[in-house]
């Protein structure tokens, strides 16, 4: 008899083969299951968490400046500060030094370079120059977040008589290249008017807004004051502070008459606010899980050469004219 017909099916050694083989498969399931779940907690993390961000990038502020073109029929004086960022992606890189240029040259766009058919047929009737001269502030400039206040002196037509000062505000994220509003990040409602009104009149040393004040300042904030509209821009603005409060103002801009002053006028109001006192309002946003996380990050370079303005610089006679 062969003896191979002597080895059974259910013989102890087909049995053992038979076990060692179930403990591989059942082995190698439990680290299949093991690694699928290490997986997901990691990818978990990695997606609640916010990239690593940029920490070796530049900011350096340039100047553009023009005195006295033969381009126009009216004068022109301009020094306008911007920042030009270096060291990011590439295209976010472009996309974000176009937004900051055109925050720098925003009043100068509306009234001198691009102007509508209302402001055209204003500088007809006022225009002997145009001057601008705006300085770019930095404020806050982390590993995901930049922050930064422009002020902005210019004039309609004759820096005696139609001199203007605003200011204006932009937040940026490096990665994405969102920009934040005042209302992204904070529901703007009453109660956030009264805490805004309190800090600045304890600042201001005045009283405290009534009830007829509050609800005109949210009507400003909320750009819906009907016949203000009219005449002025609203523009409610916020930006970081280096040390992660935040100074939160309203600004109005005239979009014709309301340009002639008579004398240099300020339309605007702000007021830095602990954030912790933000806290309450705060809205669902991508900006916070960048801003809970930023640390200082990247090196902001003075402009070289910068110009003073002829007719709206610190030395100029319009600040010593007697109104």
């Amino acid at each position: 008899m062969d003896e191979r017909e002597n080895i059974r099916e259910d013989s102890p050694a087909e049995e053992g083969i038979g076990k060692t083989g179930r403990g591989k498969k059942i082995l190698l399931a439990a680290v299949i299951f093991i690694a699928a779940i290490a997986a997901a907690v990691l990818y978990f993390i990695a997606s609640h968490l916010p990239p690593r961000g940029y920490s070796d990038y530049t900011v350096q502020k340039e100047q553009y400046f023009v005195e006295y073109s033969d381009e126009y029929d009216y004068g022109e004086v301009l020094t306008i500060e911007y920042p030009y960022l270096t060291g990011v992606e590439e295209e976010m890189q472009k996309q974000l030094n176009t937004l900051m240029y055109d925050a720098a040259m925003d009043r100068t766009n509306y009234w001198h370079f691009f102007p509508n058919d209302e402001v055209k047929k204003f500088q007809r009737e006022h225009f002997t120059f145009f001057c601008s001269d705006v300085n770019c502030d930095m404020a806050f400039h982390s590993q995901y977040l930049l922050s930064m206040n422009f002020e902005e002196i210019y004039c309609t037509g004759n820096p005696v008589w139609m001199t203007n000062l605003t200011e204006r505000t932009l937040t940026v994220d490096l990665l994405t290249g969102q920009t934040y509003e005042l209302s992204d990040i904070f529901e703007i409602n009453r109660d956030f008017i009264r805490l805004w009104d309190r800090v600045y009149s304890e600042e201001a040393g005045e009283e405290l807004g009534d009830d007829e004040t509050i609800d005109m300042l949210l009507s400003w904030f909320l750009k819906e004051d009907a016949e203000l509209n009219e005449v002025y821009q609203f523009r409610p603005s916020f930006y970081v502070t280096e040390d992660k409060n935040f100074v939160i103002g309203i600004f109005l801009d005239p979009i014709l008459e309301k340009s002639i002053t008579y004398e240099p006028l300020y339309r605007g109001f702000k007021v830095e606010i602990a954030a912790e006192d933000l806290a309450p309002f705060r809205k669902e946003s991508e900006f916070w899980g960048k801003y809970d996380k930023s640390e200082a990050a990247g090196e902001v370079l003075p402009c070289q050469e910068k110009k003073e303005n002829l007719w709206l610089g610190e030395g100029a006679g319009i600040w010593d004219w007697e109104y």
